[in-house]
């Protein structure tokens, strides 16, 4: 804080470690003589990116500013005469150090600058039309968030994932949806999964909502949701091993781009994608430590280090820590994780930056993945009963889990001139993991065929995954103008290799299991025996082209991209490989229309493909299967009318062609007649006014089978239920009592839905409540600023409901009530 009159150091007389700074920095300019900048150096503990209550009066600016200062702790550096003579309407409600310095200098002609050591700077005379940049991004005298790095709050307004450059949210063509690192520490998240819980047009329900090793995420209908980290993708082949799973606490922010988005990325799924930003190293010192207690004797503990290495800034770095382990909610189950990802920045000059950055990852358990039949868990069993939902239906010395998780990577990237950028970005992931377990076939029934339905089948198994992927992106960008027309053109190249070897041992003439009273103890002494071997590998180059034309407040978003792709599939057992080579050009096209007061309707069209192993039949010439197409239509409106306020609506078609389904005259043959349907609606608020949060989504999704040869044709897709709607709170208190409580709840509804493609069966619907208390112990000693509590519970009425079926054998509970009690230290 620096400060130009000496007399304003009576507001800082409550705080006397500020204070003997202000006396120092007042005598050092004493003697350098009168107008000269008074520097006041900022507390270690003091942290730009927390909101605090402010409630300073209106009067000079200078006065204004120093009450500022002093209450939240920051330096702030001015001349004397810049302020004189100007006043201040003051500053009322919860603001980050860097949103409330912007409101008190609005209207004043003054530049706002970050400076490398955290510090602000004001500069005079440069009005509305002067940018600077210096460690953060300054247009119009205002910091920008950046699409890479951290959102203050809950509410982003740029992105990255929909476009590949650094775009405003309302320019994006294509629904969006942005859950910031704050929104995942409010709501105790523990995973992937949990974070997504109040996302808009995604389900989350089913074996992973309780199972807290793996994320398998529906969107828009369709599953599983492909993942990328930083842009990179995650390898994954679906069911269960060889899922890689980063932790919620390693990241900045999660990004979903709804609908196709081959044209940017390659092959995927047609619902949209997932895309995870990672933490990168700041030019300012943060420090965080975090530990926490939970349900099921849960214990877990995290640092987060960041700062500069060297007094240019030209070297800074990042270590994030975590540690965590305790029992799960079925039996005997229980998990551990031990991670650590150390990252570092080289930034010689504005221009050119470099980072690597890494992950080791260890996670050690007892798991069980058991999905549970219809009868005894949505509908009472044979004795009235319903099988309990903490039922291990395992071997407690036999189940075990182990996953070893490595990524490795850098980002690199170098402005030619304002115009010109280029930017590569490189990122190999490794996951080996080994799961033993059970898992139930059917209802048991004796030779004359009576079905016993208190006991069922088992497979005995022990499954090894190994899952490799590197990838490899390069792309220029070029900003030009041809007449009134502006462009912000990308070209790109990109490679990615997915391998997964796979061993699966397997016995099937297991004792059954009693539903009802299962046993804690070995069953027998069956050994699986190896049955399966596959080592498969996809190939992927993909060149593209993006356009984002500009004129006036329309947007035209045009883009194309040309894959080949190459998929082998070894069968190591059967000494069998299977190649496919495919090519597909995909592309997208949007239109935008971005007003003055901050509406902006949108059209957009997409495309995605899927690579499909398989041929036809012999009598059909035994051709290979074309890839799975996917396309959408879109019409949507996003609406920012102020900085911490988001709505967004989209409406939507999206279908998924050459779909494998029956061959009508080989029925022991698949052909590619399938076809799936979805139509829908989503919305999403997200708003930050004074002291209140709201988070408020609805979906409403149409899926149907509208090709099949399986029976199901015209019968409504299991894999998403049609309703959906969500609403989270949170209030800041501010009264003298309370000042520094916050105190937040929310609810999810998930609507009624098939249980089977069949739609022989529904899944009835459900609402789970969720609640967050926290205190910010500053506010009740300046001795403890920076160290704040909470406390998290989810199911907070302990609700008992079925989350999700998508057979007669694939019925899920959903969470009970857990709770976490945290404490986390900033300085």
């Amino acid at each position: 804080m620096s400060l130009c009159n000496p007399d304003s150091t009576r507001n800082l007389r409550a705080f006397t470690p500020l204070r003997r700074a202000v006396q120092a920095a007042l005598f050092g300019s004493a003697l350098a003589g009168a107008g000269a900048t008074l520097m006041v150096a900022a507390p270690a503990w003091a942290d730009t990116r927390v909101e605090s209550q402010f409630d300073i009066p209106a009067g000079s600016l200078e006065s204004v500013l120093t009450r500022f200062a002093a209450s939240a702790g920051v330096t702030v550096s001015f001349q004397p005469n810049d302020t004189r003579g100007r006043q201040s309407p003051g500053l009322h409600g919860r603001y980050s150090v860097e949103a409330g310095l912007r409101q008190l200098l609005a209207g004043s002609n003054l530049q706002l600058v970050r400076q490398d050591s955290g510090s602000y700077s004001l500069l005079p005379g440069a009005g509305d039309d002067t940018s600077v940049q210096l460690d953060a991004t300054s247009i119009n005298g205002k910091a920008v968030e950046s699409a890479y790095g951290p959102v203050d709050g809950y509410v982003a307004t740029r992105s990255a994932t929909g476009t590949k450059t650094d775009t405003p949210l309302l320019e994006i063509p294509q629904a969006v949806n942005v859950i910031t690192a704050a929104q995942v520490e409010t709501q105790g998240a523990r995973n992937l999964t949990q974070a997504l819980r109040y996302t808009p047009g995604l389900s989350v329900n089913g074996f992973t909502d309780r199972n807290n090793i793996a994320d398998e995420i529906t969107s828009r209908g369709f599953a599983p949701t492909p993942l990328y980290l930083d842009g990179a993708y995650l390898p994954y082949a679906g069911s269960l091993g060889g899922a890689p799973q980063i932790d919620p606490y390693t990241l900045e922010r999660i990004e979903v781009l709804k609908g196709p988005s081959s044209v940017l990325y390659g092959q995927n799924q047609p619902g949209g994608l997932i895309n995870m930003v990672s933490k990168r190293p700041t030019r300012e010192q943060r420090n965080q430590v975090k530990f926490g207690l939970g349900s099921y004797s849960r214990v877990n503990g995290a640092i987060d280090l960041s700062g500069p290495l060297d007094e240019a800034g030209t070297l800074s770095y990042r270590l994030i820590g975590v540690a965590k382990k305790g029992n799960d909610q079925l039996d005997h189950t229980n998990s551990q994780r031990m991670l650590l990802a150390p990252s570092l920045t080289w930034a010689p000059n504005e221009d050119t930056a470099l980072t690597l950055y890494a992950q080791v990852q260890r996670d050690d358990g007892l798991a069980d993945y058991q999905s549970l039949p219809k009868i005894g868990s949505l509908d009472r069993g044979p004795n009235g009963q319903r099988i309990d939902r903490d039922a291990f239906l395992g071997d407690s010395h036999y189940n075990d889990y182990r996953r070893d998780q490595y990524v490795l990577g850098y980002d690199f990237s170098h402005a030619f001139s304002d115009d010109l950028k280029y930017r590569q970005t490189a990122r190999y992931i490794d996951i080996r993991d080994r799961y033993k377990g059970f898992y139930l076939r059917g209802f048991v029934s004796d030779a004359a065929g009576v079905i016993d339905q208190t006991h069922a089948t088992r497979t005995k198994l022990d499954w090894r995954q190994h899952n490799t992927a590197y990838t490899l992106d390069n792309n220029l960008e070029y900003k030009f103008d041809t007449g009134r027309l502006q462009h912000t053109t990308l070209v790109g190249l990109d490679y990615r290799r997915f391998n997964r070897t796979y061993t699966g041992y397997n016995a099937y003439g297991v004792a059954p299991v009693d539903l009802y009273n299962p046993s804690n103890y070995p069953t027998d002494d069956v050994v699986p025996e190896l049955t399966t071997k596959w080592d498969n590998t996809i190939g992927q180059t993909g060149l593209y082209v993006q356009d984002q034309i500009k004129l006036d407040q329309w947007i035209l978003t045009i883009g194309g991209r040309q894959d080949w792709a190459k998929v082998e599939n070894k069968d190591l057992l059967a000494h069998s490989i299977v190649e496919q080579n495919d090519q597909k050009f995909t592309g997208r096209v949007g239109l935008t229309y971005v007003t003055e007061f901050g509406l902006a309707p949108y059209v957009s069209y997409s495309q995605s493909f899927l690579p499909t192993i398989g041929t036809s039949a012999p009598q059909r010439g035994a051709k290979a299967f074309e890839p799975t197409e996917g396309e959408q239509y879109e019409i949507g409106v996003k609406y920012q009318p102020l900085d911490k306020t988001l709505i967004t609506a989209s409406v939507f078609e999206l279908t998924q062609k050459n779909v494998k389904t029956g061959d009508k005259v080989y029925p022991e043959y698949e052909s590619q007649d399938g076809e799936v349907r979805s139509r829908g609606v989503e919305l999403e608020l997200k708003t930050s006014l004074d002291n209140l949060d709201v988070l408020a989504a609805a979906t409403y999704i149409d899926s149907f089978y509208t090709k099949s040869n399986y029976g199901d044709e015209g019968n409504r897709s299991e894999a998403q239920a049609p309703v959906s709607a969500t609403l989270w709170a949170d209030y800041h208190f501010t009264q003298a009592a309370l000042n520094g409580l916050t105190v937040g709840a929310g609810a999810r509804y998930t609507g009624r839905k098939p249980g089977d493609s069949a739609n022989s069966f529904d899944v009835p619907s459900f609402v789970v409540y969720d609640t967050t208390i926290s205190y910010d112990l500053g506010k009740l000693d300046p001795s403890l600023r920076g160290l704040q509590t909470s406390l998290n519970v989810q199911n907070l009425f302990d609700r008992e409901y079925v989350s999700d079926c998508n057979y007669s054998f694939g019925c899920y509970y959903g969470q009970e009530r857990v709770a976490s009690l945290e404490m986390t230290y900033d300085w």
